[in-house]
């Protein structure tokens, strides 16, 4: 199995803000485009069908300001998307109440989502087991489940 993982981490650009949001509008231009372009060749080379993109973040963030123009972490809600290996094209799965503050449809635990990306790579997660300090353990903890909604 092959994977690339591509991250900006340019030092002079900080995708966690809590200081200046208003930074974040000139970042996603700078790889909004790049990324429609590594879609469309992906997909104009054929290879769309068998390899998962999946672009996600460490955290949601607040829907309140943190300072003047911040804003800080929020783990109950933030948004990923995947596409290609078998993924429905076009479909938004869950969603926020209006704030973005907590979950009002469709809720997407973080094992569900690492159990749908195994399964999408080939692999059950309930069997991807390894031993550490005398006691089993998986990605997806005791938890965990392949949202089969989003499967094409």
């Amino acid at each position: 199995m092959r994977f690339i993982e591509l991250v900006d981490g340019s030092s002079s650009k900080n995708w966690d803000q809590h200081d200046d949001m208003a930074k974040h509008a000139q970042y996603a231009k700078d790889i909004d485009q790049p990324m429609a372009g590594l879609l469309r060749d992906l997909k104009r080379r054929g290879m769309l069908d068998d390899t998962l993109v999946v672009w996600t973040t460490e955290f949601g963030r607040t829907p309140g300001v943190d300072g003047i123009k911040g804003r800080g972490h929020h783990s109950a809600c933030f948004s990923s998307w995947l596409a290609g290996a078998g993924v429905k094209g076009g479909l938004t799965y869950g969603s926020t109440d209006d704030i973005g503050a907590t979950v009002a449809e469709n809720k997407v635990h973080v094992h569900d989502f690492h159990a749908t990306i195994l399964h999408l790579l080939g692999m059950d997660h309930e069997k991807l087991i390894f031993r550490h300090g005398g006691r089993d353990f998986r990605l997806t903890d005791v938890h965990g489940r392949v949202v089969r909604e989003i499967l094409a």
